[in-house]
């Protein structure tokens, strides 16, 4: 029983320490649903100089809400800055294409994508806590597109796709410049990592 016990207790720490596949789901209001487990600050780990679509989204549904899933996404179109978030039952973890990632909580709002971010970690420092700050965006899905639009700073609106690696090359998103790097990690320190321009 005991070698039983602690079997399931080492498959359990492997299935968190990899990434759980299970979806969480928000359905008009509330805090997101899915697994309660947090994300680390280096879940993920991004060095890009490739480039989203920077056009005009004009295909968005009306930004009224929506289901959000657990996953890996990235922003395609609607800005050519590369960014992407990986959303875990009630964590979410921003990614910068530069080993620079912050950390918080998401849910939704009055049918917005309300996230508040409370640390930082890149490859100059550790998790350091930070004050909470908080970033709401309008959002829908369609097609399996997370569309969103920032209302802090009223950017225009940006569709991002689901992916496994930040380094898969799409149409909307790929290299456009000489200097073609990109490198992603997965729960490895962010601490150290050398720029990839």
């Amino acid at each position: 029983m005991k070698a039983a016990t602690r079997y399931l207790v080492l498959l359990s720490m492997l299935v968190v320490g990899c990434g759980d596949a299970t979806e969480g789901e928000v359905d008009g209001e509330g805090d997101g649903g899915g697994s309660e487990s947090a994300l680390k600050c280096d879940a993920v780990g991004w060095c890009s100089t490739w480039d989203a679509d920077g056009a005009e989204v004009t295909d968005a549904p009306p930004l009224n809400g929506g289901t959000l899933s657990d996953g890996l996404y990235r922003r395609e179109r609607g800005s050519s800055y590369p960014f992407a978030m990986l959303v875990k039952g009630k964590s979410i973890l921003l990614i910068e294409a530069d080993w620079r990632n912050d950390l918080g909580t998401w849910k939704v709002e009055n049918g917005r994508l309300v996230m508040t971010m409370t640390s930082r970690c890149s490859n100059t420092e550790n998790e350091t806590s930070n004050d909470p700050w908080t970033w709401t965006h309008a959002f829908a899905v369609k097609n399996g597109v997370l569309y969103t639009q920032d209302l802090t700073w009223e950017r225009p609106t940006v569709a991002w796709r689901k992916v496994e690696s930040l380094c898969d090359e799409s149409a909307s998103f790929k290299c456009m410049v000489s200097n073609c790097a990109c490198e992603f990690t997965r729960n490895t320190p962010l601490l150290g990592q050398k720029s990839c321009s």
